[in-house]
């Protein structure tokens, strides 16, 4: 090889090497809370935290995110006399990929009176937590979470549906489906700590079937959209027993409909004392395999090890 040989060889490894440390440069911090008009600012700047998100898969500039947020909390004229409100889970879209955010609250939040909230199954739940935000095919986005009352076991899990219609440059084109419940205490229990997969759709697979809207002064009508459907998976916590009690198991469903509906739930473990901290996977190769990792303890503060997959 030629002396100009090497050096076209070192010059090409050399901007390999330079393109992989280099290539990944992190911007400035961007906050995604922002406004003074409530419920879509957060005028009394309090807290948001454990944010969860996902990339629309019609628009990689299009993202979606939750967290727990506490913009419910001071807030003026709290219902049934309590002096303060109390935490609920908020929304966070960015149509420019994560410059600028618009902000709000999953609908059915304690002071939501519109129709959307007062037609949701979690309206009724003093508070909120947890939020996973998953993104399935043809643009549509999971967002599972806790809706809970303090001092007591009444709790529920649910998954919130939306959708990137992805239509209108410039505009906000996720809009909200709707919410299922999918597994709920009334007292004797408390379920709590959901986490959420989604899978593509594989043979055999069922049809979702998405309403349209329609046409506003900025936007146009939106058709019905049909699509095959991934199963959407969620484990999450049951605590049994007495109040105050660390027994738990933890329980498995699907859904089968882009979640729509929910199957009834399966008991994953029940080996150990405390089962918690259910994580979960789909393999993207083998089409039966699904994978959930939790912890194990065999007392309160004991943890079991090795984590159970």
């Amino acid at each position: 090889m030629s002396a100009r040989g090497y050096f076209f060889v070192f010059t090409f490894f050399s901007f390999l090497i330079a393109s992989a440390a280099f290539g990944q440069v992190a911007g400035h911090n961007v906050n995604m809370v922002s406004g003074t008009q409530w419920p879509t600012g957060d005028p009394f700047l309090q807290r948001q935290n454990e944010p969860s998100m996902a990339v629309s898969s019609r628009n990689p500039l299009h993202l979606f995110a939750g967290a727990n947020d506490y913009r419910t909390v001071d807030l003026p004229g709290i219902l049934d006399g309590e002096p303060t409100g109390d935490a609920w889970l908020g929304i966070f879209k960015s149509f420019d990929g994560g410059q600028t955010w618009i902000s709000n609250l999953i609908p059915g939040y304690p002071q939501d009176q519109s129709q959307t909230g007062l037609a949701s199954p979690i309206k009724g739940m003093q508070a909120g937590a947890d939020a996973t935000v998953r993104q399935g095919t043809n643009g549509m986005f999971y967002y599972s979470g806790l809706g809970f009352m303090r001092g007591t076991y009444q709790s529920k899990v649910f998954v919130a549906r939306y959708i990137d219609d992805n239509n209108n440059e410039g505009g906000d084109t996720i809009r909200y489906i709707g919410t299922a419940v999918v597994d709920s205490s009334t007292g004797h229990h408390f379920i709590d700590k959901p986490s959420l997969t989604v899978d593509i759709p594989r043979a055999g697979a069922g049809t979702c079937s998405i309403p349209g809207t329609a046409a506003t002064s900025t936007a146009p009508a939106i058709p019905v959209q049909t699509f095959a459907a991934g199963n959407i998976y969620i484990a999450y916590t049951n605590f049994v027993g007495q109040t105050g009690s660390t027994n738990t198991q933890l329980e498995f469903t699907r859904s089968t409909d882009c979640g729509a509906t929910w199957a009834g739930p399966h008991m994953l473990s029940q080996t150990l004392r405390t089962n918690q901290g259910a994580t979960l996977a789909v393999d993207s190769v083998y089409t039966t395999r699904r994978f959930y990792g939790f912890y194990g303890f065999t007392s309160p503060g004991r943890r079991q090890r090795p984590s159970h997959i």
